[in-house]
């Protein structure tokens, strides 16, 4: 495994050591405990880190042209895939993460937490209001006869509960 200073690396690729310099700092350069860089290993991870559509462009203005002409081998186009996929995953993550900012913003999402603590909230409501509905409703249920009568107040009562807990979502949402 042949090793070489970053000076000796930057002659050999044929570069001026701030170029050398930029690579190490991309984490691009395969550098062993002693500093020294191993030439051969920092070669394939440059080439597997490149960027091929910066390489291709660089190419063309070399050669003259405004857009490369030649077709790409089979291996850069391994390595173009992988960089590729790469930049692709990103720029989805980029997109996924717009458009979950959107959503907050626009109140289409809420903090999981958040929701889960109004819903246990909502719960111990709910179960609060039915708990004292027996003892509320009997004295008002004993001295009645009629069965439309009593059927009417546990109606307009079990509404009571309900239209509760109606405004205590719509003051969450509000509030969101």
């Amino acid at each position: 495994m042949t090793t070489a200073t970053q000076s000796e690396f930057a002659s050999l690729v044929g570069k001026d050591k701030s170029y050398v310099t930029r690579l190490k700092q991309a984490g691009r350069l395969v550098v062993n405990e002693d500093g020294m860089v191993e030439v051969e290993a920092s070669q394939a991870r440059i080439a597997a880190t490149a960027d091929p559509s910066r390489a291709a462009t660089v190419e063309a203005r070399q050669a003259g042209a405004s857009t490369p002409r030649q077709p790409a081998t089979p291996a850069n186009d391994a390595i173009g895939n992988s960089y590729q996929t790469a930049k692709a995953v990103n720029e989805k993550y980029k997109a996924l993460t717009a458009k979950l900012e959107y959503e907050k913003a626009s109140g289409k999402l809420v903090d999981a937490e958040e929701a889960r603590l109004f819903a246990a909230d909502l719960a111990a409501t709910f179960r609060g209001a039915l708990e004292v509905l027996p003892d509320r409703l009997a004295p008002e249920l004993v001295p009645l006869s009629d069965t439309e009568t009593t059927r009417a107040l546990l109606v307009e009562s079990f509404e009571q509960v309900l239209t509760d807990l109606a405004d205590k979502i719509s003051k969450w949402q509000k509030n969101d």
